[in-house]
């Protein structure tokens, strides 16, 4: 017994010296390197059954495979990591994970697959009435039913977005949103 615990001691303890040096790499810009460390770790505390070390693991694989613009393999990161988050109904992450799918979605230019997570996150944001979150998933809304030809539900969530930011004072949203509407009305 004594044995086994020593063992997973030492496996944990080579996962968080791969991330750490993972994280060094990723700051001196060699992301390779970085990859190659965060998946040894996440194979680590998979093994282990350390689900949240696994979710900050497939978090920080999600990034760099984003600034990357490899936008597949960040989609599977940052999916595996909301599952986690949403398991154990940490909302908080979860919106956050969500946008990061989202704005995946959107460079790939697969603005349907974004409306259920923009959704969730909406959700999140009147729970923990969050103004600034609600207002951009319905600007993110807007956006995502405008590219998908839906302009009256686009132009919905225009004006409940414009509301919100109007309400919080916010000039440069609210004068982004009233271009936004003045052209779908001219259309």
């Amino acid at each position: 017994m004594e044995k086994e615990k020593n063992k997973e001691e030492e496996a944990l303890k080579r996962a968080y010296e791969c991330c750490q040096k993972a994280h060094e790499a990723w700051i001196k810009g060699n992301t390779l390197d970085a990859i190659s460390l965060y998946e040894e770790a996440l194979e680590i505390f998979q093994n282990l059954g350390k689900l949240t070390e696994m979710a900050n693991v497939l978090e920080k694989l999600g990034d760099i495979y984003q600034l990357r613009q490899k936008f597949d393999k960040a989609l599977r990161a940052y999916k595996a990591c909301l599952d986690i988050c949403e398991n154990f109904e940490d909302e908080i992450s979860t919106s956050i994970i969500a946008e990061k799918i989202v704005f995946a979605y959107k460079e790939l230019g697969e603005y349907e697959k974004m409306i259920p997570y923009l959704h969730r996150i909406l959700e999140i944001a009147e729970r923990y009435r969050d103004p600034h979150r609600a207002g951009r998933a319905l600007a993110g809304l807007g956006d995502a039913y405008l590219s998908t030809g839906k302009k009256e539900a686009a132009k919905e969530a225009y004006q409940l977005a414009l509301k919100i930011f109007k309400g919080m004072g916010a000039i440069e949203q609210t004068k982004i949103l009233e271009e936004h509407l003045q052209r779908l009305e001219k259309e």
